[in-house]
C-alpha cells in the first residue's frame, strides 16, 4: 500500500509539472471566446494590467481565434502586452498557428529588441518545422543587405534555430556558417566572427557535440546525419 500511494504521489506531481504548459485536450470555440472576450473587456476597461493577465492566460487555449487575436497584440499593443503574448505563444507547443503568429510579427517588431527577442525564444520553444526557414530566411537577408555589426535579431535567430530540433536545422546553420566565412580582409570580420560563434553554439545545443571549426562540424555531420530522423531523433 506504502508503495502504492507513493506512486500516487509520483503521479500527482507529474501531473502538476505538466500543467505548466497547455494542459491536455483541443479547446473549443467557446473555450476560445471566453479568452479573447476577456482581452477585448480589459481593451473596453482601459486596463493595462487585465489586457496583460488575459493575454497570459491565453496560453493554455492554442485556437485559430487566439492565435488571430495575439498576432495582433504582437503589431499593436504595449511593450509589455507584446511580450505576454509572445510568451503565451510560446507555450503552444509543436502548434503551427502559434508558430505563424510568432513569424508575422517578426518584422513589425525589429527594432524593438525585448520584443524581438521573445518572439525568436517563443519560437524556438514551439518547434514547429515550418520556423527553420523563417529564421534562416530573416538572417541571411540582413547579413546580405547591411554591413553593420548591430544587425537586429540575427544572433537571437541563429539561437532560435539551435532550439528547433529539427535536421533541416542542423543544415540550415552549417549553411549559414559557410556562407559567412571570413576570406582575406574582410571589413565585416569582427560581426562574422559573432555569427561563426552563435552557429557553433547552436549546433552543439541541437547535437550534444563539441566540435569548435566549421570543417570539423562538415565532416562530423557528413558521417553521422544519417543516424537520424527528421526530428534528430535517433534512428
Amino acid at each position: 500500500m506504502r508503495i502504492l500511494a507513493a506512486w500516487a504521489v509520483c503521479g500527482a506531481m507529474a501531473l502538476s509539472a505538466g500543467a505548466q504548459d497547455v494542459p491536455g485536450g483541443k479547446p473549443t470555440d467557446a473555450d476560445a471566446k471566453a479568452k479573447t472576450d476577456a482581452y477585448q473587456q480589459a481593451v473596453k476597461d482601459k486596463s493595462d494590467e487585465g489586457r496583460k493577465a488575459a493575454i497570459e492566460a491565453m496560453g493554455d487555449c492554442p485556437h485559430a481565434a487566439v492565435h488571430s487575436l495575439l498576432a495582433k497584440v504582437l503589431v499593436g499593443d504595449t511593450d509589455d502586452c507584446r511580450l505576454a503574448a509572445a510568451k503565451a505563444l510560446g507555450r503552444m507547443r509543436d502548434d503551427a498557428g502559434a508558430a505563424k503568429a510568432l513569424h508575422s510579427a517578426l518584422k513589425a517588431n525589429e527594432s524593438r529588441t525585448s520584443v524581438l527577442k521573445a518572439c525568436f525564444e517563443a519560437i524556438s520553444e514551439i518547434n514547429h518545422p515550418s520556423s527553420v526557414g523563417v529564421c534562416k530566411d530573416w538572417i541571411e537577408h540582413r547579413l546580405g543587405s547591411r554591413d553593420g555589426e548591430d544587425l537586429p535579431g540575427v544572433n537571437e535567430a541563429i539561437d532560435a534555430l539551435g532550439g528547433l530540433k529539427w535536421k533541416s536545422s542542423v543544415e540550415a546553420l552549417i549553411d549559414l556558417w559557410h556562407k559567412n566565412r571570413v576570406v582575406g580582409r574582410d571589413p565585416r570580420s569582427n560581426f562574422k566572427e559573432k555569427v561563426r560563434k552563435h552557429c557553433n553554439q547552436a549546433l552543439r545545443r541541437l547535437l550534444g557535440e563539441k566540435m569548435g571549426t566549421q570543417d570539423e562540424w562538415d565532416d562530423w555531420w557528413k558521417d553521422n546525419k544519417a543516424r537520424f530522423n527528421d526530428d534528430l531523433t535517433a534512428k
